[in-house]
């Protein structure tokens, strides 16, 4: 019973959503970050550059509720000479906005592309503006379904963010972040990874004092989707009472409308009948025509299970009404889902059948696109031979070609009295590939040992965590954990004995983490921790217990004990205060440091910069750190004395 979640509105504008918006408009709503003026339009592309200024700022106010018109004005605009770079960005945003709303994708898209290039080869562009206008191509990208594109501008605008002052960058990250989490929720079927990305948006948000109802909204909806209901049901309550606070109206009756639909998932229909009708009432009142389609789906829900069938039937229609031919795929699924159940209540096999094709069709218009994303990254992981331990898991194919099989047979046998079973048999079989989808996501980023995350998933963790800016006073910090004398396990004792060893150390790590930190398999008896918004010396504390814990002596076998000690090197990034460098930079840092705790052994080390000198490069730094170590430009701090950083040799520095 999920449904269409509301987009956030990005920095600097007001949180209320026009209630006649759609839901892709709303989503289209991040081009409202540009401080748009708005005035009479205009004419000739010859226009005076005052007249012009006006003529973009009728643009961006008819592109929605004018779309068509808004397309001939910015394609007039687009046709003069002397445009300035930001009127031109403005105006193709505002073309990419409208040829989406007014059906034309292909135009659209160009417009994000050309608007795209523009801001790449301008330089000069202001941190602000270049931010704005990625949000916007992001927005382009998203409303005419191109998902992945979207998301890289998003990302685009999240990492110009970081060049802002503390508040808006605040701001950009928490409406960056819930969008891409809308991204995982409504087109990639995966509310577990999107239930990440609005944990961090609305830690982004606080950062900055910002209480925004709509991220708490789009939260919500996600833990219903995971089925959730206690977590989501104390979500709402939080959303409700603040958007109550901030007057955003639409939000608070798409949340009630929410509540009533875990009621009735629960069994508590008459509890949540006038809590639907109101909230259908004023979302009609409103014309929220999304939010209105998903609370008449709830109650067609409600009607048919109490008996009034005919009544759920006429509700689910008047529902698909509201979303038919509109780009709102998690309303249209959850309308679909009620109007053949309905039917089917009916024994009207005929009709749900011919209402199940159209859910059908939309489970696998988006499972094509999620099935070319999958090859791919099946195709680079097969080359490994550990992708051969992970692929064996994937047996679930055969048992999708077992059910096609079955509704094959099915086909040819039944007549007509089945249609009903043979309509839920194909709906079944579209929901059960994209939550094998899911699991296929999960395996191919998951070690298969220890139950961690692989190094190719640590590393995107590790991209989102470097977007993320640390808490005042704090850096991220990476720590590499490595097994001393690992080798003498496997040769002594074999290789199950070892594998003993990884889980029961992955264990630990696990139980020592947080529920951010990334935790990661990194290659062979060596594994990573990342931890955001630490302190030096809280790192320093960090490093101790995980050394102190993973410290333990191990059965190996029957009166076979083997004591396990780690070594533990880390590194903060940004690795300086005044610099922007990234996970990876830091990785190679904490790699030295780990060699000076592995020339001790049972032992930890880190290396954390302090100010990057003048004129000095990062890599330069990297190469040779002693000099900075002896300087004070890099601290090296240990779990015993040491003097000196020992010499790298080079395969292990290359």
């Amino acid at each position: 019973m999920t449904s269409g979640a509301l987009p956030r509105v990005a920095a600097g504008m007001t949180t209320h959503i026009a209630p006649s918006a759609s839901l892709l408009s709303g989503l289209l709503g991040l081009a409202l970050v540009f401080a748009f003026s708005v005035a009479c339009a205009g004419d000739a592309p010859t226009a005076p550059v005052a007249d012009r200024a006006n003529q973009v700022g009728q643009c961006l106010k008819l592109r929605r509720d004018e779309p068509a018109r808004a397309v001939v004005l910015a394609s007039a605009l687009l046709q003069a000479k002397d445009l300035n770079v930001e009127d031109e960005l403005k105006t193709l945003s505002c073309l990419g906005i409208a040829a989406g709303l007014s059906g034309e994708p292909e135009r659209a898209i160009s417009a994000a592309e050309r608007m795209e290039r523009r801001v790449d080869e301008t330089p000069s562009l202001a941190p602000a503006l270049r931010m704005r206008a990625y949000s916007q191509i992001g927005s382009i990208y998203q409303g005419a379904g191109h998902i992945r594109a979207a998301e890289a501008a998003y990302l685009r605008a999240y990492d110009v963010s970081s060049r802002l002052d503390e508040r808006d960058a605040g701001l950009v990250q928490a409406a960056t972040l819930n969008n891409i989490g809308l991204i995982h929720a409504d087109y990639l079927a995966s509310p577990e990874v999107a239930d990440g990305y609005y944990l961090k948006a609305l830690a982004a948000a606080a950062s900055v004092g910002l209480e925004d109802p709509l991220i708490v909204h789009n939260h919500a909806l996600n833990l219903v989707a995971l089925e959730r209901d206690a977590d989501a049901m104390e979500t709402i309550d939080a959303g409700e009472a603040m958007a109550q606070r901030q007057q955003a109206h639409t939000v608070v009756h798409r949340l009630r409308s929410e509540r009533a639909g875990l009621w009735i998932r629960q069994g508590q229909l008459e509890r949540a009948r006038p809590v639907l009708a109101a909230a259908i009432r004023e979302q009609a009142r409103n014309r929220d025509l999304p939010g209105q389609a998903g609370s008449l789906a709830k109650l067609s829900v409600l009607q048919r299970k109490a008996g009034e069938r005919m009544q759920a039937l006429e509700t689910a229609r008047a529902a698909w009404a509201l979303v038919d031919d509109q780009p709102q795929p998690q309303k249209q699924r959850e309308v679909l889902l009620a109007w053949m159940a309905a039917h089917a209540a009916l024994g009207q096999a005929e009709q749900a059948l011919a209402v199940g094709a159209r859910l059908h069709g939309l489970e696998m218009e988006a499972l094509r696109h999620q099935r070319l994303e999958l090859l791919a990254d099946l195709q680079a992981r097969s080359e490994s031979a550990q992708a051969q331990r992970e692929l064996e898991q994937m047996r679930h194919q055969a048992q999708i070609r077992v059910l096609n099989d079955e509704k094959s047979a099915l086909l040819r046998r039944a007549g007509v009295t089945l249609m009903t079973l043979l309509v839920l048999a194909g709906v079944g079989f579209g929901l059960l590939q994209r939550r094998k989808n899911r699991q296929l996501r999960k395996v191919s980023a998951t070690d298969p040992l220890t139950g961690l995350r692989n190094r190719r998933a640590a590393t995107e963790s590790l991209k989102a965590m470097s977007l993320q800016r640390p808490a005042a006073g704090t850096r991220h910090v990476l720590f590499l954990i490595d097994i001393d004398h690992f080798k003498q396990v496997n040769d002594g004792h074999g290789h199950h004995a070892g594998d003993q060893v990884l889980v029961a150390l992955s264990r630990q790590l696990r139980e020592l983490g947080r529920a951010d930190d990334v935790i990661a398999r990194w290659g062979g008896e060596e594994f990573l921790m990342a931890c955001a918004d630490l302190t030096e010396a809280q790192a320093c504390a960090v490093a101790a217990r995980v050394q102190e814990t993973l410290c333990d002596t191990h059965e190996l076998a029957p009166g076979q004990r083997w004591p396990l000690t780690v070594s533990l090197g880390f590194a903060p990034f940004p690795f300086f205060d005044n610099t922007t460098g990234g996970w990876d930079y830091a990785l190679r840092m904490a790699d030295r440091a780990l060699y000076a705790a592995k020339d001790r052994r049972n032992a930890w080390a880190g290396l954390w910069g302090r100010t990057l000198p003048p004129g000095v490069a990062l890599q330069a730094l990297l190469e040779e750190p002693e000099g900075a170590v002896r300087s004070g430009a890099i601290e090296l701090v240990a779990s015993y004395a040491v003097e000196r950083l020992p010499r790298v040799p080079a395969i292990r520095a290359a």
